[in-house]
């Protein structure tokens, strides 16, 4: 059932409401209204309703997040300036920033945070994404030379970071928590 237009179109609706109002706030007949499309055809490609609906915008969305990483990490041998290179894109997001909706960013930090107590499924779902993200940060540290566990903690800090700046450029509208990020990520590897 993947690659159907009806369905992709309920999972891009419903990924811009997750994403501008969380999932508490976004029920199945706003998604429905807002796509245009039957219930039963909500519950044809999503059987098992909102949960299965938010954890595949989860995954899709970290399916594009994981590949866009590694695009950065692939565009430079050295970590810092790879890493740089993706802050560099993330604060271009934020210039005139007018809603959460344009960010085209994934909404699995605001979904996870939201439901990582209420719905196990959810948050296993928000946890094997993080672990992606780890993962890739850290094969790019462990191959420039950063020993094992050292790349470990700095891959975990590095996303951790990443994440925590998301959440303030939102807060503040502004990319500027982004540029102070970029500058100080040579001193992860100091």
């Amino acid at each position: 059932m993947k690659n159907n237009p009806t369905r992709d179109h309920l999972l891009d609706v419903a990924t811009k409401l997750f994403h501008s109002q969380g999932y508490h706030a976004t029920g199945l007949n706003q998604i429905l209204k807002e796509s245009g499309t039957p219930k039963g055809s909500l519950y044809h490609y999503f059987p098992n309703g909102k949960d299965q609906l938010v954890k595949e915008v989860v995954q899709s969305s970290s399916n594009r997040l994981v590949k866009d990483i590694q695009a950065h990490l692939d565009s430079d041998l050295d970590p810092v300036i790879a890493i740089q290179h993706y802050l560099d894109k993330m604060s271009q997001r934020f210039e005139n920033l007018e809603t959460p909706d344009k960010l085209d960013m994934p909404p699995f930090s605001l979904i996870s945070l939201e439901s990582a107590f209420a719905n196990e499924e959810i948050r296993q779902v928000c946890q094997e994404n993080y672990n992606q993200v780890e993962q890739l940060y850290y094969k790019k540290i462990v191959a420039s030379g950063v020993a094992q566990p050292e790349a470990r903690a700095l891959a975990v800090s590095i996303c951790a970071a990443i994440e925590g700046v998301l959440m303030l450029s939102i807060t503040k509208k502004s990319n500027e928590p982004i540029h102070m990020l970029r500058k100080t990520i040579p001193g992860f590897f100091a």
